[in-house]
């Protein structure tokens, strides 16, 4: 009788523990993820106004024994993301013929373009339309002058060196030698030679 109850208790117990044993051939199922293949939208690079756009203010001058000269030419640019600025501008330029006693008046507008060479050098292309005055000598008449206006074009080239002051690299001064490639000695340029200098300051 108590080999019948031990076998029992055996046959009970073993019953017991299979039971609590899980069936591992019965892989675990993993929870399923959907993957979003969407492209992220694209990012604008926004750059401000000043980022885009600056301001010129060039200057010239020079002196003789018959004539003073002197210019100015306001400028508006725009600045590309790499190393190309594109703009136009207007030039003033005032002539005092010394001899004449008497002034000499010319204006027009003009496009330039500007790469970036180095960090401080850079090229210069214009192009430029003036209405342009001259005096030409009354026929008949000694030392008798009247003021003409004819339309004069010049094409510069040439290259700069600026130099910035302000923080950030805004604001500062350039110096530019530009040749005329379409200056013509014989004609009423206003220009006293077909190379020029010019000094300008940007902001």
């Amino acid at each position: 009788m108590k080999r019948l109850s031990l076998i029992v208790i055996l046959v009970l117990s073993g019953h017991f523990v299979l039971s609590q044993v899980p069936d591992s051939t019965v892989a675990p199922t993993a929870p399923t993820t959907v993957q979003d293949t969407t492209p992220p939208p694209p990012q604008e690079n926004k750059r401000s106004f000043s980022e885009k756009f600056a301001l010129g203010l060039g200057f010239g001058f020079w002196f003789n024994t018959r004539t003073s000269y002197f210019e100015i030419a306001p400028s508006v640019a725009y600045l590309f993301p790499k190393r190309l600025t594109t703009g136009i501008g207007y030039r003033y330029i005032y002539q005092h013929d010394k001899q004449l006693n008497n002034d000499l008046h010319s204006h027009g507008p003009n496009v330039f373009a500007k790469l970036d060479l180095l960090k401080r050098v850079y090229f210069w292309t214009e192009y430029e339309y003036l209405n342009n005055q001259y005096f030409v000598n009354v026929p008949g008449v000694d030392e008798e002058y009247s003021r003409e206006t004819e339309g004069t074009e010049s094409w510069f080239v040439g290259l700069g060196y600026q130099r910035s002051l302000g923080r950030k690299g805004k604001g500062g001064i350039s110096v530019q030698v530009l040749y005329n490639i379409l200056y013509d000695q014989d004609d009423h340029s206003p220009y006293y030679s077909s190379w020029i200098y010019r000094i300008g300051y940007f902001f």
